[in-house]
């Protein structure tokens, strides 16, 4: 273990895996529990950030990624994860070979993409990365709000239900980018919508961008109605 590695486990919270199993081609739900999980002041949202890279020649900027948070059980001091590895990158290893008794550290949680329930109307769109983050959010909206999710993938098998096994979000398989069909589509749901509309856009950032400006300059939106987190980008590494 490095000096840095070291450091990092002192000053990180600590949790054990304590189940895993795929749920998807691309997809693990990963469940850690702790006393460190204990009394979280938690909003719906936010993310962990894990020590994925112990042991590994690479920057610590590299040995760290960022997980939503699926699920957080406070009375059972647990938090639900689903990890992605469509990339071939240091998180994808990891979440591969990590098994059940194993210790992992953590930060957090913390993050800016979290439950807003100001809206009439939501608008969830996103791929396979940015699932588990929408249900969640969509889980702990409060009222009766009408709800429209778009989830895209360039094929079914990356698709997968939330905790409760429900499948509130429309799947449709579209290939990467699908910009002028996601706008299509939501033009016509915002024509029969009523009261301020919400957005909330994750996974690829070249959408986040498409989306957010659409909905900015062409719908005239305000920036606190667009919810947008790029979860990853196909030019850059280190966003899984």
């Amino acid at each position: 273990m490095t000096f840095i590695d070291t450091i990092a486990k002192r000053l990180l919270h600590k949790a054990t895996l304590t189940a895993k199993r795929q749920i998807a081609d691309h997809t693990f739900h990963l469940t850690i529990q702790g006393d460190d999980l204990a009394n979280l002041n938690y909003i719906p949202g936010e993310h962990l950030r894990i020590l994925v890279g112990a042991d590994k020649s690479t920057s610590m900027q590299d040995k760290v990624r960022t997980y939503s948070v699926w699920q957080y059980t406070p009375d059972r001091a647990t938090i639900d994860l689903a990890v992605c590895t469509h990339a071939t990158g240091i998180g994808s290893s990891w979440v591969q070979t990590v098994n059940p008794g194993e210790t992992v550290y953590f930060s957090g949680p913390k993050g800016k993409f979290t439950v807003d329930d100001s809206g009439d109307y939501y608008l969830f769109v996103g791929d396979p990365s940015a699932l588990a983050h929408l249900y969640e959010i969509r889980r702990n909206l409060t009222g009766d709000k009408k709800v429209f999710g778009l989830i895209y993938a360039d094929r079914i098998t990356d698709f997968f239900a939330d905790l409760d096994g429900g499948t509130p979000f429309q799947f449709q398989v579209l290939p990467r980018n699908p910009g002028e069909t996601v706008i299509e589509q939501l033009h016509s749901l915002i024509r029969q919508s009523q009261g301020k509309g919400t957005l909330y856009v994750g996974g690829d950032s070249r959408l986040c961008v498409t989306l957010s400006h659409y909905f900015r300059y062409s719908l005239n939106w305000s920036g606190r109605q667009i919810k947008t987190k790029p979860f990853w980008n196909p030019l850059k590494t280190g966003l899984e």
